[in-house]
């Protein structure tokens, strides 16, 4: 039993860990943008002012003067990384692998859309 509770442990902080990296991302692109959006920055966000922030991000996606492919490649890092950190508070709260699994997926998709935009924004830039 020790081994199976080490386990989701284990899983549970690399989860955790991805959540962060892939906020961290999230920041850094939101700065990148046409128009930049804050976000909350700190060594330890508290997923209640980070979860607003991210949606905010989201809703503001289409608001950014730059091409629907690009829109909607931050709309899509940020539902995906809302929908980690919820499939992330299920499992804190009655863990399932399935949920684990997900989390884990949504933060793939997460990541792709987000590095491949922040890579469009550094290339198509002007100002830097």
């Amino acid at each position: 039993m020790a081994d199976f509770e080490d386990e989701i442990r284990e899983i549970m902080q690399s989860l955790a860990h991805g959540i962060s990296v892939t906020y961290s991302n999230l920041v850094d692109v939101c700065e990148a943008l046409p128009v930049p959006i804050s976000l909350p920055v700190d060594r330890h966000i508290p997923a209640t002012n980070a979860v607003p922030a991210i949606q905010r991000a989201a809703s503001l996606a289409k608001d950014q003067p730059m091409g629907e492919e690009q829109e909607a490649q931050l709309f899509t890092g940020c539902i995906h990384l809302l929908a980690a950190i919820d499939l992330y508070t299920l499992c804190a709260a009655r863990f399932e692998m399935t949920r684990a699994e997900g989390a884990g997926a949504n933060l793939l998709y997460a990541d792709e859309a987000l590095r491949t935009l922040h890579v469009w924004l550094l290339i198509n830039n002007p100002g830097d």
